[in-house]
């Protein structure tokens, strides 16, 4: 994998910038998710199986507003 992240497909970069805004590691994956009022929220999962789950309240900037698009979110 490149240090850049240019090997990376457009759905793992979503899962990344999604998931990674909140803390989540590279390792976790996003199972399901959902726009709320002011984010989102939804399920994930590490890659031993565990899930758990994630909420962002915080106003969506224009990069997780694509995110959110290209996983499904909007």
């Amino acid at each position: 994998m490149s240090k850049n992240g240019d090997d990376l497909s457009p759905q793992v970069r979503a899962e990344d910038i999604l998931l990674g805004s909140l803390g989540f590691g590279e390792d976790a994956r996003i199972v399901s998710i959902e726009r709320t009022l002011t984010g989102y929220r939804g399920l994930g999962r590490w890659s031993d199986g565990s899930e758990f789950s994630f909420e962002s309240e915080d106003e969506l900037d224009q990069l997780q507003l694509w995110a959110l698009g290209l996983v499904g979110g909007l």
